[in-house]
């Protein structure tokens, strides 16, 4: 009798590279551990690198400082990343909105007009920029591009040869020590949340960010979705605009400048995906802030020159946009992490 064959055992499959990061993408824990995990690493790096300076008190006040800049605008932003749209003008826009702010109160010295025309600006602005956008028919990353340029353009041409217009110092400290910014930070923060997480226009943010086809097939108007999502960033670089005015007691040409690589940046280290989608969220800029602030706080410490820091900041994006970024093929949706 012939003797029975024996069954030959199956080569046991090793995952490639590609493989292993996708399944840790895929992990439910990932979102959750991934920002306090980069934050926690980049304290760690610079703590070690500047011998313990990095841990003193100044340092942590100009980070938080920064931070709240940075997270009240990726808070906003984070609307308008959901539905897979992008705009890059966050600081051309803050930089007009506090320098007419700043001149409505060198000319009048009144503090609520300063603060109510800089949130005023920041609206308007961000409302032109959508409506490029919806009535124009023109992707809202060109818009941002074209205005960027405008809007710096026309801040340099207000402020003039100096280069700086400064503000009443004991109104900036009153403004910055007084309770303003914790409490409207808090106050926007608490907003974007409940909008987002709690309402019918967080869903449908996701909803188009996921499956823009689809959503409008179901009847929500991807218009009206957009006018909210600017409207609420403008709202948020308003508030910026105050604190970055009164961190300085100043504005200047400069302010603004790299905010809007800061978001981005502190959009996907927060753990959100700049593609939009389901599981995008109103809170991964402020989390993400924290590690940028950090990030630009600790390179400058050890004496890495500003050309450098763009460059790393750059290449830090790009591996977490490249990380954060998935397309089926066979299926006309957004999916991220």
């Amino acid at each position: 009798m012939e003797a029975a064959k024996t069954p030959t055992p199956k080569k046991e499959h090793v995952l490639s590279l590609g493989e292993r990061i996708s399944v840790i993408r895929q992990s439910r824990y990932f979102l959750m551990v991934f920002p306090f995990a980069m934050l926690a690493i980049i304290i760690l790096i610079f703590t070690v690198a500047t011998g313990g300076q990095f841990f003193r008190m100044s340092v942590f006040s100009s980070l938080f400082s920064q931070a709240v800049i940075i997270g009240t605008c990726a808070t906003g932003v984070s609307f308008i990343y959901s539905n897979g749209n992008l705009d890059i003008s966050i600081g051309s826009v803050l930089g007009l909105a506090a320098t007419l702010g700043v001149m409505v109160f060198t000319a009048t010295n009144n503090v609520v007009l300063m603060i109510a025309v800089m949130i005023l600006s920041a609206l308007a602005l961000m409302a032109f920029n959508c409506t490029m956008s919806v009535v124009c028919h023109i992707k809202t990353i060109t818009v941002a591009i074209v205005v960027t340029q405008i809007y710096g353009a026309i801040s340099t041409l207000l402020i003039g040869g100096t280069g700086t217009i400064d503000i009443d110092y004991n109104v900036a400290v009153s403004l910055e020590d007084g309770g303003f910014r914790y409490v409207s930070f808090a106050l926007y923060f608490i907003f974007c949340i409940v909008l987002y997480h709690f309402t019918r226009v967080g869903r449908e943010l996701r909803f188009l960010g996921g499956n823009e086809n689809c959503a409008q097939q179901t009847g929500i108007s991807n218009s009206r979705a957009t006018y909210i999502s600017f409207l609420v960033t403008g709202l948020g670089v308003g508030l910026a605009a105050v604190y970055s005015v009164t961190n300085v007691a100043a504005v200047s040409v400069e302010t603004g400048s790299n905010l809007g690589m800061d978001v981005m940046l502190a959009t996907v280290l927060g753990g959100m995906s700049i593609f939009g989608g389901a599981r995008s969220n109103a809170y991964a800029g402020i989390l993400g802030a924290l590690t940028v602030a950090a990030l630009n706080t600790g390179l400058l410490m050890v004496g890495v020159s500003s050309a450098w820091i763009q460059g790393i900041r750059g290449i830090i994006f790009l591996i977490l946009v490249w990380m954060n970024s998935e397309r089926l093929a066979l299926l006309p949706s957004r999916v991220q992490f």
